[in-house]
């Protein structure tokens, strides 16, 4: 890999979030930027929601390539940029800001990121199968509608804010035709776990605290259990769905299939997909 030189000609990258410390997406992409030479460095940024504006501001001023952007801002990010690309559209959710030509674009790579996580990495196909999802953020938005895009047969929306669940359900109602259910989190006794088939956390519990969404008896030994959070030594939601009998996929491989489509947009090649999930499980 070669070192890293910083000079006149150097291009640069940002993820906007908050928080953003944990984030390894800075070493998964500038491990593929410099495994291919590119004149680029990309860098974590911490931004709370009343500065986002200015943020994305300074990426245009400066003349950023582009970001991701991640945790709280996936859905305020929308309004700040000039052209939704993809179903980005469609969901009102935006992980990858694209600068090109004066223009600042907003896309989602978290869609296509999971579906293909799923089928690459899981060996799972979501198609036909009955999904349950907590959490009714950004990325759950991107990932709703992608999983209704493949085809699955039912999907259970669960949330603590009983009414943001019902916001996201309207809107893949209206767009796509299709009816999800909703659920408040604390009533997670009235769903018929039997007949789930994939849970997915989309939520950030678990994230900087030894805590899961899912209470452990809910568990079944068919699940199979994607949580979009990932920490060294695994969050404790796929600790205990492995000890269930249950397969298992952590945050990591999400960011890896996202990162990829994200640096494709960037810069319209394909990125070192082996380089860059290496570096990721020597993090962890």
């Amino acid at each position: 890999m070669s070192t890293l030189n910083i000079n006149g000609k150097t291009s640069f990258l940002v993820i906007l979030g908050d928080p953003v410390a944990h984030s390894l997406s800075p070493a998964m992409q500038n491990a593929a930027l410099q495994h291919l030479r590119l004149n680029a460095v990309y860098l974590p940024c911490r931004v709370n929601s009343t500065e986002l504006t200015q943020a994305v501001s300074g990426l245009r001023a400066l003349n950023f390539i582009g970001a991701n952007v991640t945790i709280p801002h996936k859905q305020a990010v929308v309004a700040l940029v000039d052209e939704l690309l993809g179903d980005a559209s469609q969901s009102g959710s935006v992980n990858t800001l694209i600068h090109r030509g004066g223009k600042l674009y907003g896309a989602s790579t978290d869609g296509i990121g999971l579906i293909s996580s799923l089928r690459e990495a899981g060996e799972f196909e979501p198609r036909g199968k009955k999904v349950l999802i907590f959490g009714a953020g950004g990325t759950a938005v991107a990932a709703g509608y992608a999983l209704v895009a493949s085809q699955i047969s039912s999907l259970t929306i669960v949330n603590r804010n009983l009414q943001k669940a019902e916001f996201l359900q309207n809107k893949l109602f209206q767009a796509t035709g299709f009816k999800a259910e909703v659920v408040q989190l604390t009533e997670l006794e009235t769903i018929v776990w039997s007949e789930i088939d994939l849970i997915l956390n989309s939520t950030s519990v678990g994230l900087e605290s030894e805590i899961s969404i899912l209470p452990v008896q809910y568990l079944q030994s068919h699940h199979f259990v994607y949580d979009l959070v990932y920490r060294t030594n695994g969050t404790k939601l796929c600790r205990e769905a492995e000890a269930a009998g249950c397969r298992v996929l952590s945050g990591l491989s999400l960011l890896l299939y996202q990162g990829v489509e994200s640096f494709r947009l960037w810069f319209e090649q394909d990125p070192p997909i082996k380089i860059m999930k290496q570096v990721l499980l020597e993090k962890v």
